[in-house]
C-alpha cells in the first residue's frame, strides 16, 4: 500500500512538472507573438529604427507625424502595456524576463512623451531627413534603388507639413533648438547635392542621373524649410528646454534602471569633478613645465599630425589598428572575428554636431558588421589642435578598440539578440563602457605617457561636470549661458564650443551623465569581482559584454547578480538613507 501511495505521489508531481513546463512553453511562444505582432506594427511609426535593425518592408518611409499616425502609435503602446500588465512574466526564460523589463519601461517612456511633450511642434530638428536618406546609402538595404527614390520623393511634402505643427505654438520652441535645425538643414543642403557622388550610388545604380530630378526637388524644400526656421520660426521661439524633475527621474530609472534620485546623482558628479581637479592640479606639478593645466594642455595639443596628404585621417587608421593589436595581444577581451571599421571623413550634415569624431555602428544583418570611424576634417588651427596625438590615442581606444565598435559588434553577434535589447541601447552602458576602455587601456600599458593621463583626467572632469550640467539644466533651470560659463571656467572652452555642446544636453537629457556614470559602475563592479579567487580579467569583460547594449544596471543583475548591483551601485552613489 505504502508503494503504491509513493508512485502515486511520483506521478502526480511529474504530471504537475509536465504541466508547469507546458505552461512555461505556451508563455513564452506567447511572448514571443506579442513582440513580433508589437515592432511590426511600431516599426511603421520608427522606419529608420526598422533599417538600422535590419527588418526589411519600411525602406521606403519617412517618419509618418500626422493626428493619426501619432494617435494610432498611442493607442499601440496602451495596448503592449495593458497585455504585458496582464503577462504571466514569472514563466519566462531569464532573457524573457529582460527582454520584458526592456520593453514595458520603454513602451512607458515614449507614451509619456508623446502624450505630454508633443515632439512635433517643439523639435524642428527631428523632421530633418538626412539620417533616413544617409542610412540608405551607408547601410546593406534590399531595394536601394526604390527605397531612396521614394523617400527622396516625400521629403517636400515631408516638410512642408513639418512647418505647419511647428507653427501650432512657436512661443514654446526652444531658440536654441531651432539654431541647431537651421545648421542642420543647411548643411543638409550640401549633402543632398552631393549625394549622386556618393560610392554605393555610383556603384549601384546604372543611371543615377535619374535621381537628379527628385534631389533638386529635396534640395529645394530644405532650402525652403531653412529659410523658414530662420526668418519665421526663430523670431517666435522663446520656449524652454527643460523636462522637469518628474521625467527627468522616470529617465533615469526606467530609461537606465539605475535606482537613484537626481539629489544622489548631482553628488556623485559633484564629488567626481572636485577629486578629479585635485589629481588633475597634482599631476601637472610632477610634469615637466608649468604647474598650469591650460598651459600644459597647451603644450599637448601642439603635438599633432599635419593635415595634408591624409595625415590626419592616416594617424587614426594607425592608432586604430595599433590599439586592436594591442588588445589581442594582450588577450583583454574577445575579439569577434567579423567586423571592419572604416575611417572615413563625417558626412557633411553631421559635422556641426560632431566637431572632431565619432562613431556609428554596424546594423545586426550586416554581414561584414562594418562600422564607421568618422574624423571631422579640419577648419582651422585652433581646431586642428584638438586632433593631437594623445586625444587621436585616446579617441581610438574609445571610439574603436575596446570601445564601441568592438561592444557593438559583440553585442550585434549576440545569439540571444532581440529587437528589445537593440532597439533600446542605454549611454550608461555603451558610454560608460567606452570611458572605462581608456582607463583600462592605461593601466594595461597602451596609454603609457604621463599626457594620456593628463587628458583623461581633463576629459573626466569634463564628463562629471556633465552629470552636474545635466540635473542642473533640466530640473533646476540652469540657462544655457550660465552652463557655457562654467564650462569655461572649468574646462577652457570657448563659448562657442561650450554652447555646442550644450545644444545636444539639452535635447537629450539623462544621456550626457551616462559617461561618468556608467564608467564609475563598471569600475565599481570590477573592483568587487576581482576579490574573488577565480577573477579573470578577459571573462570579466566578455561577460559584461555578453548581454547586450541595454541599461547597465541589467545587464549587472543578468550577468552578476542582484547583490552585484547594489554592491556597485551603493560604492558610486553611497548607501541609501
Amino acid at each position: 500500500m505504502h508503494e503504491e501511495i509513493s508512485r502515486k505521489n511520483v506521478d502526480s508531481n511529474n504530471l504537475n512538472s509536465e504541466e508547469s513546463q507546458i505552461d512555461s512553453q505556451v508563455n513564452s511562444r506567447a511572448f514571443e507573438n506579442l513582440l513580433q505582432q508589437y515592432y511590426s506594427a511600431w516599426f511603421r511609426f520608427h522606419p529608420e529604427a526598422a533599417v538600422h535593425v535590419g527588418v526589411s518592408g519600411y525602406e521606403e518611409l519617412l517618419t509618418p507625424f500626422s493626428d493619426e499616425d501619432i494617435g494610432a502609435l498611442i493607442s499601440l503602446h496602451q495596448k503592449i502595456i495593458f497585455s504585458l500588465d496582464e503577462f504571466p512574466v514569472s514563466e519566462l526564460s531569464a532573457n524573457q524576463k529582460l527582454d520584458f523589463s526592456i520593453l514595458y519601461n520603454a513602451a512607458s517612456i515614449e507614451l509619456h512623451e508623446l502624450i505630454e511633450c508633443d515632439w512635433r511642434t517643439r523639435m524642428p530638428q527631428k523632421y530633418l531627413p538626412l539620417e533616413a536618406i544617409h542610412q540608405l546609402v551607408s547601410r546593406p538595404v534590399k531595394n536601394l534603388h526604390k527605397a531612396l527614390k521614394h523617400r527622396l520623393q516625400s521629403v517636400p511634402e515631408h516638410l512642408r507639413s513639418a512647418k505647419s505643427y511647428l507653427m501650432q505654438q512657436p512661443e514654446k520652441v526652444p531658440e536654441n533648438w531651432v539654431t541647431d535645425a537651421i545648421n542642420g538643414a543647411s548643411s543638409g543642403v550640401v549633402y543632398f547635392r552631393e549625394l549622386l557622388n556618393n560610392p554605393k550610388i555610383i556603384h549601384e545604380f546604372k543611371k543615377p542621373l535619374r535621381l537628379q530630378v527628385v534631389i533638386n526637388d529635396a534640395v529645394h524644400a530644405l532650402e525652403e524649410y531653412e529659410k523658414f526656421l530662420r526668418n519665421t520660426l526663430q523670431p517666435l521661439a522663446k520656449g524652454g528646454f527643460a523636462c522637469g524633475e518628474s521625467h527627468f527621474n522616470t529617465l533615469l530609472n526606467n530609461g537606465h534602471c539605475l535606482d537613484v534620485e537626481m539629489q544622489q546623482l548631482h553628488g556623485f558628479g559633484e564629488a567626481l569633478f572636485n577629486q578629479t581637479q585635485t589629481e588633475l592640479e597634482a599631476l601637472c606639478k610632477r610634469l615637466p613645465g608649468s604647474d598650469d593645466v591650460e598651459e600644459q594642455l597647451a603644450n599637448i595639443r601642439h603635438q599633432h599630425p599635419l593635415e595634408k596628404d591624409d595625415q590626419l585621417m592616416n594617424a587614426y587608421r594607425n592608432r586604430m589598428k595599433a590599439a586592436y593589436d594591442f588588445v589581442l595581444e594582450k588577450g583583454l577581451v574577445s575579439l569577434p572575428q567579423t567586423q571592419s571599421l572604416k575611417v572615413v571623413e563625417t558626412p557633411v550634415f553631421m559635422r556641426h554636431e560632431i566637431p572632431f569624431a565619432a562613431y556609428d555602428e554596424p546594423c545586426i544583418q550586416d554581414p561584414d558588421q562594418k562600422g564607421y570611424y568618422y574624423v571631422t576634417p579640419v577648419r582651422s588651427e585652433g581646431h586642428l589642435l584638438e586632433h593631437n596625438w594623445t586625444s587621436i590615442d585616446l579617441t581610438c581606444v574609445h571610439e574603436a578598440f575596446p570601445g564601441h565598435h568592438l561592444q557593438f559588434v559583440t553585442a550585434n553577434k549576440n545569439l540571444n539578440n532581440s529587437l528589445p535589447r537593440l532597439l533600446n541601447p542605454s549611454a550608461t552602458f555603451y558610454e560608460g563602457w567606452a570611458l572605462y576602455c581608456e582607463d583600462m587601456m592605461q593601466e594595461q600599458g597602451f596609454l603609457n605617457q604621463p599626457e594620456h593621463y593628463f587628458i583623461m583626467l581633463r576629459d573626466r572632469l569634463w564628463r562629471a561636470l556633465r552629470v552636474m550640467l545635466d540635473v542642473e539644466l533640466h530640473t533646476q533651470n540652469l540657462s544655457i549661458d550660465k552652463a557655457a560659463q562654467r564650462m569655461c571656467d572649468a574646462l577652457g572652452f570657448s563659448i562657442d564650443q561650450a554652447k555646442a555642446d550644450l545644444s545636444w544636453y539639452s535635447r537629450s537629457p539623462t544621456v550626457p551623465m551616462s559617461y561618468a556614470t556608467g564608467w564609475a559602475l563598471i569600475k565599481a563592479l570590477r573592483e568587487n569581482e576581482s576579490k574573488k579567487a577565480d577573477f579573470n580579467l578577459k571573462n570579466f569583460h566578455d561577460r559584461l559584454l555578453s548581454v547586450g547594449s541595454c541599461a547597465l544596471p541589467l545587464v549587472i543583475k543578468f550577468e552578476f547578480g542582484e547583490s552585484a548591483w547594489i554592491e556597485a551601485k551603493n560604492k558610486v552613489f553611497g548607501e541609501p538613507c
